[in-house]
């Protein structure tokens, strides 16, 4: 058998009988890429084939040697397999139950759960809780979310907004001002331990009065959408409320801490 030789389009002087030698020479000194290469080498008219199914859109390009899909991811089934709308289809398949009456049967999973058939329970086990399922659930949700299908509830659209307070918590609970005044006192006077179980790590300062989200609120600003400084100023009147009013605290280590609080995520 002849060996097949491939010659470069955009030159005469290079020549081989192997697709991925051209492809490269083709990439490196002509710039042509695989696609525009194989338009040149197998398309006629140097047009990209549109999908077998009719609709008039381009196909995906696979590779220089596999060349164009016959179809679009979906569009085989307007052909191949479409019971609602290919007319002759429909008409077989009614035949064929006429046929063979099997107008009456069941299908397979009727009255199936996953309580009650363990055969059942392993399916839907395998088709929603593998792997594979989770990576491409969470594949389509990213996707959705980068389309703009999909727009996260943020801010005050979010079901669970609490007036933004969680920002300037933060920056209360950083604050060097706060730890000098209020939070170093308070642990000298535990000893620098835990006031339940004595231990000296990883030591917090508990609210056992008002709750410093509740303090946060009390200091707010009339403004809705407060701007940079008049949430710096809102710290410094929450230090301030904390410095002058004192209110009762505890000297908690961390597991003890997360006993007052078990919804918080220590």
């Amino acid at each position: 058998m002849d060996q097949i030789s491939f010659k470069c389009p955009s030159c005469a002087d290079y020549s081989t009988d192997k697709l991925d030698s051209l492809r490269i020479h083709c990439q490196k000194k002509h710039e042509v890429s695989a696609r525009d290469l194989y338009s040149k080498l197998f398309l006629s008219d140097g047009k990209d084939p549109t999908c077998a199914c009719g609709c008039g859109e381009s196909t995906k390009f696979n590779s220089l040697q596999k060349g164009f899909s016959e179809y679009i991811l979906g569009h085989a089934a307007r052909v191949k397999n479409n019971w609602g709308n290919n007319k002759e289809a429909l008409a077989k398949s009614l035949e064929t139950r006429r046929r063979e009456d099997r107008w009456s049967r069941d299908p397979w999973n009727r009255g199936k759960t996953k309580e009650n058939d363990s055969e059942f329970a392993k399916i839907c086990e395998r088709a929603y809780n593998s792997e594979k399922e989770k990576n491409r659930r969470s594949f389509f949700m990213s996707e959705q979310w980068q389309m703009g299908v999909i727009v996260p509830l943020t801010g005050s659209a979010h079901p669970n907004w609490k007036g933004g307070t969680s920002s300037i918590s933060a920056l209360c609970h950083g604050s060097a001002r706060l730890y000098k005044l209020w939070k170093y006192p308070a642990l000298q006077r535990a000893g620098f331990r835990c006031e339940r179980c004595s231990s000296a790590e990883n030591l917090h300062i508990h609210h056992s009065g008002q709750r410093m989200a509740e303090i946060i609120h009390l200091c707010a600003p009339e403004s809705d959408d407060p701007s940079w400084e008049e949430q710096a100023a809102w710290v410094e009147r929450v230090i301030d409320w904390h410095v002058e009013r004192t209110p009762p605290t505890e000297v908690l280590c961390h597991s003890c801490h997360a006993d007052e609080h078990p919804s918080l995520n220590f």
